[in-house]
């Protein structure tokens, strides 16, 4: 199966400081992918290299079969295409949202897009009540809690309906409850046929949001595989920094 996204020998360095460090990685269409890793194993620079943000110093990365580049992006048709095609989620809510109230955070791509204005209102209708911001919807972002904000973020994404979803540490900063229901939305994405790709630590929810588990160190992948696999293996979990001291698993 060819890849939807496939990187090769990806370096990329922040000044003097290295991210990414020979990083290869295909991901196929359709699968949930769990980026493990500490802070700084590269996690949140590998997901800014899959949006388009950064590009690497050397290297390769393709999406969609074609090369994902700054002078690829240059082109308005291309960077509107693939936009539209790829969705990110940052850790930082306050990042996304902007909009005086949820209602217009919603319609925001939408209007983007140039859709029809009744199509907008129809898709932010449904969104309100799938992400259970029916009652905050004249509320203003800034003013929502933590979780609030990620389900708010989450949707103005998801009313595009992109193809891929790129989520960095979606649970962060949240309480446990409002941590739960963002993996209830994201384990609910099981049959949607997205690519979702989320950089994580939480080895706990990890069932429930992929089916694949990339393990990242040193800006580089130091293994990959099913996530059970992935979470028996203790040693490999121990040596990249995702177990607590004695944790046991059993």
């Amino acid at each position: 199966m060819t890849a939807l996204f496939d990187l090769n020998d990806v370096h990329y360095a922040y000044r003097d400081t290295p991210a990414l460090t020979g990083l290869s990685l295909a991901v196929e269409a359709g699968r949930r992918v769990a980026l493990l890793g500490a802070n700084g194993s590269g996690k949140s620079t590998l997901l800014r290299v899959l949006d388009g943000l950064y590009f690497p110093d050397s290297g390769t990365v393709t999406a969609f079969g074609a090369p994902l580049t700054r002078q690829a992006l240059a082109d308005e048709a291309t960077a509107f295409a693939f936009r539209r095609r790829v969705g990110y989620v940052f850790q930082n809510a306050d990042i996304q949202l902007f909009n005086p109230t949820v209602f217009d955070e919603l319609a925001f791509g939408p209007l983007q897009l140039g859709l029809p204005r009744a199509e907008i209102r129809h898709k932010v209708e449904e969104a309100l009540v799938r992400f259970d911001l029916a009652a905050l919807r004249d509320r203003a972002p800034h003013r929502l809690s933590g979780g609030e904000k990620k389900r708010v973020a989450l949707a103005s994404v998801l009313i595009l309906e992109p193809d891929v979803l790129l989520m960095d540490e979606p649970t962060a900063a949240l309480d446990p409850r409002s941590a739960g229901e963002i993996i209830a939305l994201l384990a609910a994405l099981q049959d949607s046929g997205r690519t979702v790709i989320t950089a994580t630590h939480d080895l706990d929810s990890l069932a429930a949001i992929a089916d694949l588990a990339v393990v990242l160190q040193d800006g580089r992948v130091a293994a990959q595989g099913p996530v059970a696999d992935i979470l028996a293996d203790h040693a490999l979990l121990a040596r990249t920094r995702l177990l607590k001291p004695h944790a046991d698993l059993r």
